[in-house]
This record gives C-alpha cells, sequence and structure tokens, in this order.
C-alpha cells in the first residue's frame, strides 16, 4: 500500500512539473516573438529618425529659419478634432447663417479654427475639418443647407 501512494503521489508531482514545463517553453517562446518584433521595431526607428532627419536638412535648406517645433505627431487613421462631438457642424451653420453668404467648407472651417484661437499654421486639422464639414453639409444638402457648383461646392442656409 506504501508503494501505491509513493507511486501516486510521484506521478501527480510529475504532473504538475510537466504542466510548469509547458508554461515556461510557451512564456519562452513568447519572448522569442516579442525580440524578433523588437528587432523589427529598432530597425524601424532608424530608419523612421533617418527619413525625419532627412527631410529636415532638405526643409532648413530652402528655408533657414525652419524649425519643425511647430509639427505635432501624427498616427495614420487618426483625427481628433478640436471641436466637442456635435458642436463643429452647429458651429458650422451658425457662420453660414451669420455671414448670409456663399461659403465653401475650407472658408467655414478656417473661421471656426480662428474662433477658437487653434494655430493657423495647422494645415492637417484644417483640410480635416473642411472634410468633415462638407460631408455634414452633403449630408443636410436641401434640408437646411443649399449649395452652387460642382467642384469646391459653396454652400449657404436655405432661408
Amino acid at each position: 500500500m506504501g508503494r501505491t501512494n509513493l507511486k501516486h503521489g510521484l506521478e501527480r508531482k510529475i504532473a504538475f512539473a510537466r504542466g510548469e514545463l509547458e508554461d515556461a517553453e510557451k512564456e519562452i517562446a513568447g519572448i522569442r516573438e516579442s525580440l524578433k518584433r523588437l528587432i523589427s521595431l529598432k530597425d524601424q526607428v532608424r530608419q523612421t529618425r533617418a527619413i525625419i532627419a532627412a527631410a529636415e536638412t532638405i526643409l532648413r535648406a530652402d528655408h533657414p529659419g525652419w524649425t519643425g517645433k511647430h509639427i505635432k505627431p501624427k498616427r495614420h487613421g487618426t483625427w481628433a478634432s478640436p471641436f466637442r462631438s456635435g458642436e463643429q457642424g452647429q458651429l458650422a451653420l451658425s457662420i453660414l447663417r451669420e455671414t448670409l453668404e456663399w461659403l465653401r467648407p475650407r472658408d467655414v472651417a478656417q473661421r471656426m479654427l480662428e474662433d477658437i484661437g487653434h494655430d493657423p499654421e495647422d494645415e492637417a486639422t484644417l483640410d480635416s475639418v473642411s472634410r468633415s464639414i462638407g460631408t455634414y453639409f452633403k449630408k443636410y444638402e436641401d434640408e437646411l443647407v443649399e449649395s452652387r457648383g460642382s467642384y469646391a461646392k459653396e454652400w449657404r442656409v436655405i432661408r
């Protein structure tokens, strides 16, 4: 009877040890994969820094006083509006109401960004806000606003 308990106890220990071994091997494999990813990321960082340095050198050659301090990091596919949710369309409509004239979405966006004191050199935000306003106007065409022209449409509030 003692041998059976000993055998059972040792088999149980072996089962737990094998479980620990599998976990450790999985973790080692994960670390190896992370290391491969780390190496490729380091190469990407090195290459991206070289591209940035080259572009800055070209800009400084053409514009000696140029500094890149006004450039904010951006990621592909992301954009954060400087306006709260739902506020942008309403502000665009209020600007159209105030002016009582035909305006392009870019003109509306410039006025909106000036009103909140946004950086006038930030072309990316201006372009994004312009596209967003154009889409908003298109959504409410013939309900709230009317347009004229085919390319770079001008818009005004329906009276």
